[in-house]
């Protein structure tokens, strides 16, 4: 009935960081592509939407939650579902595995708008979504807003250029997370990994289009967001890091 999707997908050489880690636009883009494949087979795809409705996806929001790093040449297998079509955002939720372990999980929240005015439409108007088989368990986490401290300082200037645009024109979803990793330092993630991850975007961004990335570190959280010159807000996340114990140290030790 496609309640679900699973592909397995293999971590390689362009997708680890210098520490060998899985980087964390590796793992958007697993979802981003798998999302994708799954709206296809329910009949909720890009061209069934712009047919019949004159409407995109867009992602407003994404988590997701590893328990450990990920490295190159290790094979993960990702599980995902739609949640329903319930309000303006539908929820979609994912699964990780490594073999038979569990290792992690994620959650993207989607709006459908029309390609033009970006005026979002309900879901449960839009048929092949309404209509879409839900399993029978499916995760309860709600993605809310993010309250960015208001001491955070100014890192660098991020333009938007022609590698970061997607088929809508806009910068990529999963352009984002580079730009959050840039935020940090080599040494800051040495013996340590980005365990958790919430990115909400704000404001969709253009070709030529610039924002000041600031950040602000709170032992082992890293608050960061962009805003354009007049100050508009586009993106806001959060970052928790956990020892990395393929350095040697403890990390399911620190699992709460």
């Amino acid at each position: 009935m496609n309640e679900s999707l699973e592909r397995s997908f293999l971590i390689t050489s362009t997708e680890v960081d210098v520490f060998g880690n899985c980087c964390p636009s590796a793992f958007l883009s697993f979802f981003q592509d798998l999302a994708t494949e799954h709206a296809g087979l329910i009949g909720a795809d890009r061209e069934y939407l712009m047919e019949e409705y004159g409407a995109i996806w867009m992602l407003v929001r994404v988590w997701y939650q590893i328990r450990r790093p990920l490295k190159m040449d290790e094979e993960l297998t990702i599980r995902t579902w739609q949640r329903g079509a319930g309000g303006l955002i539908v929820y979609r939720d994912f699964d990780l595995f490594v073999g038979d372990e569990y290792v992690g999980e994620a959650v993207s929240a989607w709006v459908v708008a029309n390609a033009e005015s970006r005026k979002m439409l309900r879901p449960s108007s839009v048929e092949n979504i309404a209509t879409a088989p839900v399993p029978d368990n499916v995760k309860e986490k709600q993605l809310k807003l993010i309250h960015t401290p208001k001491n955070r300082k100014k890192i660098y200037t991020k333009t938007v250029r022609y590698s970061d645009l997607d088929i809508n024109g806009h910068m990529n979803n999963t352009k984002y997370a580079d730009v959050l990793v840039d935020a940090l330092s080599v040494d800051e993630l040495k013996d340590r990994f980005i365990s958790e991850m919430q990115l909400n975007y704000s404001m969709e961004c253009y070709a030529g289009e610039s924002m000041a990335i600031s950040r602000e570190m709170e032992d082992r959280t890293c608050y960061i967001d962009g805003c354009s010159e007049d100050g508009t807000r586009r993106f806001e996340a959060v970052l928790q890091f956990r020892p990395d114990y393929f350095s040697g140290l403890d990390a399911e030790a620190d699992i709460e």
